[in-house]
Formats: C-alpha cells, sequence, structure tokens
C-alpha cells in the first residue's frame, strides 16, 4: 500500500513537472515569434493575436498574458489606435473642447466691442479683460508647449498673463505705422485674429501628437 502511493506520488509529480516544461515551451515559442514579427513589420494587436492562436493552436488569453509580460520588461511597445483620422474629425471631438472654448470667448468677445450700456457693457470689460490679458498668451503657449504635461496649471497661467500682455504692446505697436491706428475696433480684431490664429495652429500641432502617440502599432 505505501509502495504504490509511493509510485503515484511519483507519477504525480511528474506529470506536474512535464505540464511545466510544456507551458514553458510554449511560452518560449510565443515570446519568440512575437519578437520575430514585431521587429519586421508595424501590426495590428487584433490581427497578431488571432493569427499567432492559429498557427500555434493554443487560447489567445495565453497569448496576450505573454504579450502584456513582453510589455512590462519593456520589449515592446503598445500602441491604441487613433480614433480621429483627419483634423477636422480632432476638432470636432469631445478632446478638443479647449479650442472652441477659446474661439467661441474670443468671437464673444469681438462682438461686445461697442456695447455701451446695461449687462453688455459689464460683459464687454469681463471678455475684453481675457481678450487683452489671457487668450493670446494662452494660445501661443498652446502652440509652444501643446502636451498638457509641460507646464502645471498656475505656471500656465502666469506666462499667459506675461504673453498676452507682451503681445497686446506688439499689436499695438504694429498697428501704429498702419492706417488704421490704435483704435479700440482695429486692436480688438487685431488681437482677436492672432488669438483664433494661434489657436488653429496649437490645435494642429496637438493633433499631430495625438496620431504619433496613438497609432495602431506593435513594434519592438
Amino acid at each position: 500500500m505505501t509502495r504504490r502511493t509511493i509510485v503515484m506520488k511519483s507519477n504525480s509529480r511528474g506529470n506536474q513537472r512535464n505540464a511545466a516544461n510544456a507551458e514553458s515551451k510554449l511560452s518560449g515559442e510565443i515570446e519568440t515569434l512575437i519578437l520575430k514579427r514585431s521587429s519586421t513589420e508595424t501590426i495590428p494587436l487584433q490581427r497578431l493575436v488571432r493569427e499567432m492562436s492559429e498557427e500555434l493552436a493554443c487560447q489567445s488569453d495565453k497569448i496576450i498574458s505573454e504579450i502584456i509580460k513582453l510589455q512590462a520588461d519593456k520589449r515592446i511597445l503598445i500602441r491604441e489606435p487613433t480614433p480621429y483620422k483627419t483634423l477636422r474629425q480632432y476638432l470636432l471631438s469631445p478632446i478638443s473642447l479647449w479650442f472652441w472654448a477659446v474661439v467661441l470667448t474670443t468671437l464673444v468677445s469681438l462682438s461686445l466691442v461697442f456695447a455701451s450700456s446695461g449687462w453688455a457693457l459689464y460683459l464687454r470689460f469681463v471678455f475684453g479683460g481675457l481678450l487683452v490679458l489671457l487668450l493670446p498668451g494662452y494660445s501661443l503657449l498652446g502652440l509652444l508647449y501643446f502636451r498638457k504635461d509641460d507646464l502645471d496649471y498656475m505656471t500656465r497661467l502666469a506666462l499667459s498673463l506675461v504673453l498676452s500682455l507682451a503681445l497686446a504692446t506688439l499689436v499695438g505697436f504694429a498697428l501704429n505705422f498702419t492706417p488704421f491706428g490704435i483704435t479700440l475696433p482695429a486692436t480688438a480684431l487685431s488681437l482677436g485674429a492672432l488669438t483664433i490664429a494661434l489657436q488653429v495652429l496649437a490645435a494642429f500641432r496637438r493633433f499631430q501628437h495625438h496620431r504619433l502617440q496613438r497609432l495602431a502599432t506593435f513594434a519592438p
């Protein structure tokens, strides 16, 4: 009875050892194939998992777990596909609310330039202050530092104020040499056009960065 028990335990250990060896061998094959495929071309993740499942006749969960391990070891890089292929799609997406917020605020400021009474006059002071003191500099910063983590909020706000004053001064200096002169309509329209132009350029840079960060790639 004791001998039979020892033999059964030995067989059980042998089976476990064989299963572990087979599992390790399969993991090695999956890793080798992943690195080989990703070193020659950029591969969508879904297609890679499907093709390797068919080729190795194993479950996709096993392949995905090996992919996660390789990514954790920084031996491969996985990026998500971009849902916005054109600048127009990007601007009409929810992640571009910052763009429309500045553009609409600028347009409202311009529409209130000639307000002279009632609540419109107070709104003119508020939006006019934003147009002169904040929006141009904020748009310029968005062009220069288009990534969110480039600057913290307080630094971005402080620099926006400083740059806005500098841009307003340069606009006034330039208008002084034009037939329009330094008048309220000319100054407001110039600052508004400059702000919107900088916003468009900033949106284009962010769109390019967004596409580079979320290309559907699977690369070493």
